[in-house]
C-alpha cells in the first residue's frame, strides 16, 4: 500500500494546517522562469508556458463591466477543479469573470522579474519644477493604498486597512478595479473561514497579462511562518516538484520557503523580531562548523560565504521597520528551509551527507556500452569525471560547495593544459625541422608521421581548451546552487547525458597524453630506427641488404653501397 500523500486542504486552509489524503497529487509541468536573486533558488515555476504580451500601463476607456464570481449569500462555496483554466479572454482582452486563481509566492516572483515596458504617451511628460518645491510624492496612488519602494527598486503597493500587497499597477483605474473585484472573489471563499482566521493574514494579489489573463493570490501569515490558500490546492505549488512529500512535518519545510519568499518581494512594513535574528546567526554557526568538520556536509554555502554572511549577521540588529534587514533575514531562511526541504530534514530517512541518493533506482548507475568502449581510449579520465559529477548531481539537485570546487578546478586544468600543449606544438615543429628528417621523399618516416600526429593531436588539445573555457564562461564558480542545477539539469537532459559531460570534459589531458606518447616514440625511433629494422629482419637468419644511411650525401658514391648483414640465430 502507497504511502499517503500530502496536499493543503480546503477545510484547514485558513488555520494553516495540513491533511492527509490518499493518492499523489498529479503535478503540474513547470516553464522556465528568470534567475532567482536568491542563491539556491532552483529556476522552475508552477504555470504552463505561454507567450506573455506587453501590458500597456494605460487601457481603452470602453470596458464592459465584469461578471464577478461572488456566490449568493449562504450558498456554499466550491472551490474550481485543479484542472480548470483562465477563462478566454474577449476581444477587447479581458475576461468575461475574474477567477480567483491559486499561485504560489514562486509565481508571483516570476512575474515581478517580468518587467514591464514603459510607454511614455500615457502619461504626460514633466518639463518644468515648480518653485520652492521640496517634496516629491507619487499621487497616483489611489486612496487608502501605498506605494512601496523594494529595496531592489520593484514598486508594489500595500493596502494596511485590508492587508492586501499586489505588483499590480493600480493607478490605472482598470487595474485597481479588477484588483478590487479580485479582493472581493477570494473573500467570498473566506467567509467558511472567518472564525478561525488569522488576525494577521495578508492577501497577495497580482494579475498576470498576457493570450491569457491570470488573477492569481495566496494569503500569508507572519506568527505561522506559512502560505495557505482558501481552497484544495494542488501540493505542487509549495514543492515544485521537488521532492515527493509523505509526512506533514516534511511539508513544513516546502511552506516555510515559500512564505519567506513572500517576505522577500514585500519586506518594507516588517518587524524583525530579535529571537528571529539570533536563530539565523545559529543556524549559520552550526553550518560553519559542520562544514570544517565535514567533507559530505549538506550546508548550502560554502567557508567564504559564510563567514561573509556571519560578518553581515553581525550588522543587523532588532529595531524599527526595515525592508533591507528584512530581505537579509527572509533570503538566507528561505535558502535553509528549502534545503531542509530537499534533504528530508526530521523524516527517519533523513539525508546527512550530499552525496547520498534518496531513491534507489538512481544509487547504482549503468554505463552504457559505447562509455565503456571509449573511455579506455581516453585512459579512463571519462570514468573520473563521471564519478564526481554524479557525486554533485545527486536526486536532480546539487549543492553549491562541490559544485565550486569542481568548476572551479576544471577551469584551472584547461587553463593549465594550453601552455604545455603549446610547449609541444613548438617542440614536434622543431624536431621535424631536422635536416636529417627534412627529405622530399614521398614516402615519410615513422619518425615523421608520429611527430606529425602529435602535432595535430597539440593543436586539437589547444583548440579543444579554448572552447570548452568559452563555453564556460557563464558558468561560474561563485554561481549560486540555482544557476548550477540549471546547467546540470540541461546537460543530463541531453542525449547522452552525463557521459557526454564526462567525455568533453576529459578530452583536453587525454588528448594531451597522447600528444606525448606519439611525440616520445617518434624521439625514441629517431636514434635507432635502422638498427631495430635490421635487427628484426636478421632474427630470422636470412641475409638481407641495408644500407648505412639513406639520407647521408647523395654524391657520396660510397654510401650507397650495400653490405651485407647476418645475425646468428
Amino acid at each position: 500500500m502507497s504511502s499517503p500523500a500530502i496536499s493543503i486542504g480546503h477545510s484547514s486552509s485558513c488555520q494553516l494546517e495540513y491533511l492527509s489524503t490518499e493518492g499523489q497529487p498529479t503535478r503540474r509541468s513547470p516553464s522556465p522562469r528568470p534567475s532567482s536573486p536568491s542563491l539556491s533558488r532552483n529556476s522552475s515555476t508552477t504555470l504552463p508556458e505561454e507567450d506573455i504580451a506587453d501590458t500597456p500601463l494605460c487601457h481603452g476607456a470602453d470596458v464592459p463591466e465584469r461578471i464577478l464570481d461572488v456566490p449568493i449569500p449562504g450558498q456554499n462555496i466550491v472551490p474550481p477543479p485543479k484542472s480548470s483554466q483562465p477563462p478566454a479572454p474577449q476581444p477587447n482582452g479581458h475576461p468575461a469573470r475574474i477567477i480567483a486563481m491559486p499561485v504560489s509566492p514562486e509565481d508571483v516572483i516570476t512575474w515581478r522579474y517580468e518587467r514591464e515596458p514603459f510607454r511614455p504617451g500615457c502619461v504626460a511628460k514633466i518639463t518644468t519644477i515648480e518653485p520652492m518645491v521640496m517634496t516629491y510624492l507619487r499621487r497616483d496612488v489611489p486612496p487608502e493604498w501605498e506605494a512601496c519602494e523594494h529595496p531592489e527598486g520593484k514598486l508594489y503597493f500595500r493596502h494596511p486597512g485590508k492587508r492586501i500587497l499586489t505588483h499590480t499597477d493600480i493607478s490605472d483605474p482598470e487595474n485597481l478595479k479588477d484588483i478590487e473585484a479580485l479582493y472581493q472573489s477570494v473573500e467570498s471563499k473566506l467567509e467558511d473561514f472567518n472564525p478561525r482566521r488569522p488576525s494577521d493574514l495578508e492577501m497577495v494579489l497580482d494579475i498576470r497579462r498576457g493570450k491569457k489573463t491570470i488573477f492569481g493570490y495566496y494569503l500569508a501569515s507572519w506568527e505561522a511562518r506559512a502560505v495557505t490558500w482558501a481552497e484544495e490546492t494542488d501540493i505542487w505549488l509549495a514543492t515544485l516538484g521537488e521532492r515527493d512529500v509523505y509526512c506533514q512535518a516534511h511539508l513544513r519545510h516546502a511552506v516555510e520557503r515559500q512564505f519567506w519568499s513572500h517576505i522577500e518581494m514585500f519586506p518594507n512594513h516588517r518587524n524583525i523580531p530579535a529571537h528571529l535574528i539570533d536563530e539565523l546567526k545559529d543556524t549559520l554557526l552550526f553550518g560553519w562548523n559542520d562544514l570544517m568538520t565535514s567533507d559530505t556536509s549538506t550546508v548550502p554555502y560554502d567557508e567564504r560565504k559564510l563567514s561573509e554572511l556571519s560578518r553581515v549577521m553581525e550588522k543587523v540588529k532588532e529595531g524599527r521597520m526595515n525592508g533591507y534587514r528584512a530581505i537579509v533575514i527572509a533570503r538566507n531562511m528561505g535558502t535553509f528551509c528549502k534545503e531542509r526541504f530537499l534533504n528530508y530534514h526530521g523524516q527517519p530517512g533523513a539525508r546527512l551527507n550530499r552525496d547520498e541518493c534518496m531513491s534507489e533506482a538512481t544509487v547504482h548507475r549503468e554505463r552504457s556500452l559505447t562509455f565503456l568502449l571509449l573511455s579506455p581510449c581516453l585512459f579512463w579520465m571519462p570514468d573520473i569525471y563521471l564519478a564526481e559529477l554524479e557525486k554533485i548531481w545527486v536526486d536532480n539537485t546539487v549543492n553549491y560547495r562541490p559544485w565550486n570546487r569542481f568548476i572551479t578546478e576544471l577551469k584551472r586544468d584547461w587553463k593549465a593544459s594550453t601552455t604545455p600543449a603549446t610547449v609541444l606544438l613548438s617542440a614536434n615543429v622543431g624536431f621535424l625541422a631536422i635536416q636529417s628528417l627534412d627529405i622530399s621523399d614521398p614516402n615519410k618516416s615513422v619518425n615523421q608521421i608520429t611527430s606529425y600526429v602529435s602535432t595535430l593531436l597539440s593543436l586539437a588539445t589547444y583548440i579543444i581548451c579554448q572552447i570548452l573555457t568559452r563555453q564556460h564562461r557563464g558558468v561560474s564558480d561563485r554561481d549560486d546552487a540555482s544557476r548550477a542545477a540549471s546547467y546540470l539539469a540541461r546537460k543530463s537532459s541531453s542525449y547522452f547525458g552525463m557521459e557526454a559531460v564526462a567525455f568533453a570534459v576529459s578530452l583536453p589531458i587525454a588528448l594531451f597524453i597522447w600528444s606525448m606518447l606519439t611525440f616520445l616514440l617518434a624521439v625514441s625511433y629517431f636514434p635507432c630506427g635502422d638498427h631495430w629494422v635490421g635487427v628484426v629482419h636478421g632474427l630470422g637468419n636470412k641475409p638481407i641488404c641495408a644500407t648505412r644511411h639513406p639520407r647521408l650525401d647523395s654524391e657520396d658514391t660510397a654510401s650507397k653501397t650495400s653490405h651485407c648483414l647476418r645475425v646468428d640465430g
